[in-house]
């Protein structure tokens, strides 16, 4: 759910953004930790598993190139804003995670080899805000993924001088 109630926006002015997401918890959030821990206990056992750390788990996936044939995409819940239309630049406060197959490395890309998942914040809520360059009308895209569903939202703001 995307609530936003329209103010004077000015250009250097950064605008607030508060969006509540929830989740269903349908896929289940997975990622590199939690497939190395099953796959550890799975071929060793619990001898195995107990000797194996989330630091060396992460250590050694950043040492090994990615071994994956096809795209595939990372399960867990973030939201991200982007800029849809508008005259000019927009900067968001953190860098937003990118909502396209982009497969690199260093890529914040759920598509990434070596994404993770953002925490989840405890009320659900994210907090941004946004910058504008270039007074006009702007469209900002906001979308909520699990890696199974997504949802958009869109907001129009208006940007003088």
């Amino acid at each position: 759910m995307v609530t936003f109630s329209p103010c004077p926006v000015r250009v250097g002015q950064p605008l607030s953004l508060t969006t509540v997401v929830t989740d269903d918890g349908i896929p289940e959030p997975t990622g590199s930790v939690q497939e190395a821990r099953r796959f550890a206990e799975f071929t060793g056992g619990a001898e195995a598993l107990a000797n194996l750390t989330d630091e060396l788990i992460l250590t050694q996936r950043q040492l090994r190139p990615p071994i994956r044939a096809t795209v595939g995409k990372v399960n867990g819940l973030y939201f991200s804003w982007n800029k849809y239309r508008g005259p000019g630049q927009v900067k968001f406060n953190k860098p937003q995670v990118k909502v396209w197959e982009d497969t690199r490395t260093s890529a914040n890309s759920p598509w990434g080899a070596l994404f993770l998942a953002p925490e989840v914040p405890e009320d659900g809520a994210y907090y941004s805000t946004v910058t504008f360059d270039t007074p006009g009308t702007y469209v900002l895209w906001g979308r909520a993924d699990d890696g199974g569903l997504y949802d958009d939202a869109y907001i129009t703001v208006n940007v003088r001088q």
